[in-house]
C-alpha cells in the first residue's frame, strides 16, 4: 500500500511553517503546520505523522522538550523528528543529539536541502518499517 507521507511542521512563526508546507506539498507530501509544541503533540497523538519538522526555540514548550515527550508515547516513539533552527550549528547539533532527533536543518535552508533531508528520513523510516516484521520473526528486538 503506497500512501502519501504525512509531515507535521511545528514553527512558532506561522509564515515559516506555511512556507515549508508550500515547498513540500508539490513534492508529494501531505503537510499540516502548527505554531506551538503543545499543538504539535496533540496533532501527532491524533494522527501520527511520518515525520515531524520541529523548530527548537519556541515560546512555552520548546521543540526539544516536545520531542522528548513524544518519545514516551506509543506510536510516536518511532516518528523521526528533524529540528529546524536558526541557532548556531554547534548548538543545534548538541540539541539534536541530546533529544535523540533524527536530523536538523539550519535556517535559512534551500528547498533542495529541505527535500533532501525529508526524503532521506521518510525513506529511512519506510526501510525500518519494512524490515521490522522479518527481524521480529527472527527474534530481533527493535
Amino acid at each position: 500500500m503506497d500512501r502519501t507521507p504525512f509531515i507535521l511542521i511545528c514553527d512558532d512563526n506561522r509564515v515559516i511553517g506555511k512556507s515549508i508546507a508550500l515547498l513540500l506539498e508539490p513534492a508529494g507530501y501531505r503537510c499540516v503546520a502548527v505554531s506551538t509544541a503543545l499543538d504539535c503533540v496533540a496533532v501527532a497523538r491524533r494522527t501520527p505523522p511520518d515525520l515531524i519538522l520541529m523548530d527548537i526555540m519556541m515560546p512555552g514548550m520548546d521543540g526539544a522538550t516536545a520531542s522528548e515527550l513524544m518519545r514516551d508515547v506509543p506510536g510516536l516513539d518511532r516518528v523521526p523528528v528533524v529540528f529546524v533552527s536558526a541557532m548556531t550549528e554547534d548548538d543545534v547539533r548538541r540539541r539534536t543529539i541530546d533529544a535523540e532527533a533524527a536530523d536538523y536543518l539550519l535556517k535559512p535552508f534551500t528547498k533542495l536541502r529541505l527535500l533532501e533531508v525529508v526524503r532521506r528520513r521518510i525513506d529511512d523510516r519506510r526501510t525500518r518499517e519494512m524490515a521490522a516484521p522479518a527481524a521480529r520473526a527472527h527474534g530481533a528486538v527493535l
